[in-house]
């Protein structure tokens, strides 16, 4: 069973305003806990981190050139959280002008099977809909039933009280409320 979350993109976003937007989602998801930083990685191999200056040029939700075979292009990013070890990775699509796919471009966010992957790849999910004037796609996990597209509906159902722990423990109560859904 697969637990990524997607998120379409109707309006390019930088990764620097996208990092900042998701430890916001997640503060408000989990009851306003710390979040720890998030570090992202262009080049898993090499371990590349972006600083301040390639997170604000990295941008999303633009025209990506197709492959060699003329298939949608993609890029990609890994998010990881230090703190924990757990890291979410992100592979943006363009799927426009494809005649058998929807009109938009995908960010899809591909956690570690972790409490904290899996919420962390909620926040980055949310935060990309909002900032992208897009949809939340949660078609995997199933944590609203009806399925909720409107990234701040999601965040108002489904956010915590209050802190009762670390942000880890957080994670495990936030994503412990949707046992019954998947």
């Amino acid at each position: 069973m697969s637990v990524d979350l997607e998120a379409t993109l109707r309006t390019p976003i930088t990764l620097a305003v996208l990092i900042d937007r998701t430890r916001n989602v997640l503060a408000q998801l989990l009851g306003g806990v710390e979040v720890p930083d998030l570090a992202v990685l262009t080049d898993r191999r090499r371990g590349r981190v972006l600083g301040q200056a390639g997170l604000s040029a990295a941008v999303i939700g633009e025209p990506i050139a197709p492959d060699q075979d003329g298939l949608s292009g993609s890029v990609f990013y890994d998010i990881d959280i230090p703190a924990t070890g757990d890291g979410v990775r992100l592979m943006v699509i363009d799927f426009i002008g494809e005649a058998s796919i929807d009109d938009d471009r995908h960010a899809v966010f591909s956690p570690s099977r972790t409490p904290v992957g899996i919420t962390v790849a909620t926040g980055l999910a949310l935060a990309t809909a909002q900032l992208g004037d897009g949809e939340f796609i949660d078609d995997e996990i199933r944590m609203l039933t009806p399925p909720v597209r409107e990234p701040d509906e999601v965040v108002s159902r489904t956010r915590l009280a209050g802190p009762a722990g670390d942000f880890a423990t957080q994670c495990v109560k936030y994503l412990e409320q949707f046992r019954e859904s998947g």
